[in-house]
């Protein structure tokens, strides 16, 4: 039975074949004919221009003008010129995508919207910023334009359990409900969750115990994708410091797993995973294997600042190169990164928005003065402004050490207490962010959003160095400002209504078909070209299988043996026979029209 079934379809193949190939001849001698009479019209045409001394040779510039019709952006350019009504009409509801709005680069052959409505980071570059809960409703004054990516700091790994620390709780809570990440999505920034465990006891406490990390793994993931209002997070920031050296292969198995099992669970949701990895700038950084880290990580953080917290020498807190006292510096610490072969496009260097302060006294002995200093504490750059530099009662300017390129106060009092303060401002953030860039690295890291709340002379530097104004728009058509992407979107928002729709539909074009069906000029004209012939049968049969199927379906459920007498594998065969008899009958029957007195 399936020789003959396979022998009727080789049959009615080869039918459909020679029938194309007839009609495929015709074609191409019909455009062989229209090809000569171009031809000859062309002549014509060439000899009038002659007549009139017009040149028809082509330099090369033309042909150079010509061929760059063959890109996209140029057919975009025509279309729009040539229907700028319709896609206004299209695209009535947005006031900043008019066709008159498009700039055309015919250097780069693309169009670009100018504006600050489109001021954003460039595509190539990065400017990370941390928002630390203690800055509370601060981030309300962020530009966000002017991030690439934001990152809440944070959750508060509990060493023992993986779970959260007891006094991190509001901070989740926070984390849950608070409308900066809203904020940030309206403007397309990154919003990343900071998970931080510090402390060399903790971190050789929580890497010690697989079970723990499937805890965090768990809890994070539940934080970035059940959010207040479904508004979901991107990622997450790992930022492990003083990292025990012996952990260093145990911290890359966890971030191997850490990234496998959230990309898993972010991908049910169809969203895409991002993570971030911050690496110190000297103290342990040689227990972070960043060869095998950044397989894993979307980004790296070197975490450019604290050279000179808390220590017994005072100076910079991010030096740019080496002061006489100390061997610290952004310089070395690049270097060292460099030497252990970290990939610069994945890489940034962040960078603090604030300043240590050092407090001392002057004491006398004989004819020598000596001053011992002590760290006091870290000043953020809004309370530099205002106690230092817009003081008028201090009336000083700051002093600036061209090597570490860092501005610095030293003050004496009257008291013999003295006051030294280390701190960057515009210009030594925009000469190390120039560092930055000249090592090919992807961008910066600003530790910590709110530290300079109130002033924007920061955010100008980032603006000058990492942002654009301008939106490239390769195809204003297709793109998502262009009507089709909307359609698409309203398809999808509407779709059982469409599908309902379309299902009635072809039950009408179905109906009327068999209607057509019983007038017998129309079988005639149908029979008569064996093309469509060809395809009539073709339609048939289409139209009979799922009907065979149902019928089929409907026995086996009738009869309890059903499989026993009528196997799934005829169901084409009855569909074939059908079709046949069903031809027969509709070339045979002729119903005559009633002739009316």
């Amino acid at each position: 039975m399936n020789k003959i079934f396979n022998y009727s379809l080789y049959v009615f193949l080869l039918l459909i074949f020679a029938t194309s190939c007839r009609e495929a001849m015709k074609l191409k001698s019909s455009v062989r004919k229209t090809q000569s009479q171009m031809r000859i019209v062309n002549t014509s045409v060439n000899r009038l221009k002659r007549s009139v001394g017009i040149n028809n040779k082509k330099n090369k510039e033309q042909e150079k003008e010509e061929e760059s019709t063959d890109y996209l952006t140029v057919k975009q350019k025509n279309m729009l010129n040539n229907y700028a009504s319709i896609f206004d009409f299209l695209n009535k509801g947005d006031k900043q995508i008019k066709s008159d709005n498009f700039t055309w680069d015919s250097i780069q052959n693309v169009y670009y919207l100018k504006g600050k409505n489109y001021k954003t980071i460039k595509p190539n570059n990065e400017v990370f910023g941390w928002h630390p809960y203690w800055m509370g409703s601060k981030w309300e004054n962020y530009p966000f334009e002017l991030l690439s990516t934001i990152s809440y700091f944070s959750y508060k790994v509990d060493p023992l359990t993986g779970f959260y620390t007891d006094e991190n709780h509001e901070q989740i809570k926070e984390w849950r409900n608070t409308a900066m990440v809203d904020s940030a999505k309206a403007k397309n920034t990154r919003v990343l969750l900071t998970v931080s465990c510090h402390g060399h006891d903790n971190n050789n406490e929580f890497l010690d115990n697989e079970d723990r990390w499937d805890v965090l793994i768990n809890t994070t993931s539940d934080l970035l994708l059940n959010r207040k209002d479904s508004i979901q997070g991107d990622g997450i920031d790992l930022n492990f410091e003083n990292l025990p050296y012996f952990k260093r292969e145990k911290f890359n198995r966890f971030v191997k797993k850490f990234k496998r099992d959230l990309n898993n669970k972010f991908e049910k949701e169809n969203k895409e995973f991002f993570l971030s990895i911050t690496l110190p700038a000297f103290n342990s950084k040689d227990n972070f294997d960043v060869k095998e880290l950044q397989k894993h990580a979307d980004l790296l953080i070197i975490m450019g600042y604290d050279y000179h917290i808390g220590g017994e020498a005072q100076g910079a807190v991010a030096p740019l190169q080496s002061s006489e006292n100390s061997s610290l510096s952004l310089l070395s610490t690049i270097q060292h990164y460099q030497q252990q072969g970290i990939d610069p496009s994945k890489t940034i260097l962040a960078l603090p928005y604030y300043g240590s302060l050092w407090v001392g006294s002057l004491q006398q002995s004989g004819n020598n003065v000596t001053n011992t200093s002590t760290f006091e504490k870290p000043l953020t750059y809004s309370e530099i402004r205002k106690k230092y530099i817009d003081n008028d009662q201090l009336n000083i300017d700051p002093f600036r050490d061209e090597k570490s390129m860092t501005n610095y106060y030293s003050l004496n009092f009257e008291d013999n207490t003295t006051q030294e303060l280390w701190f960057d401002d515009d210009y030594t953030l925009r000469k190390k962010y120039d560092f930055a860039l000249s090592n090919q690295l992807k961008g910066i890291g600003i530790w910590a959003l709110g530290y300079d709340n109130g002033y924007d002379d920061l955010w100008n530097v980032i603006e000058d160095k990492f942002s654009t104004d301008k939106k490239v728009i390769v195809n204003p058509i297709a793109e998502s400002e262009g009507y089709p992407i909307k359609l698409s979107k309203y398809l999808l928002r509407y779709k059982s209504i469409f599908i309902t729709a379309a299902v009635f539909f072809l039950m009408t074009v179905i109906l009327a078909f068999l209607v057509l069906l019983f007038d017998w000029n129309v079988r005639n004209s149908i029979i008569k070209n064996q093309l469509y012939f060809l395809l009539f049968v073709a339609v048939v049969f289409i139209l009979l299988l799922p009907i065979t199927t149902l019928i089929f379906n409907g026995l086996n459920k009738i009869l309890p043996m059903g499989n026993v007498f009528v196997k799934p594998q005829w169901i084409y065969y009855l569909s074939y026979f059908i079709g046949v008899i069903t031809m027969f009958f509709a070339y045979r029957i002729k119903i005559k029209p009633i002739k009316r007195p």
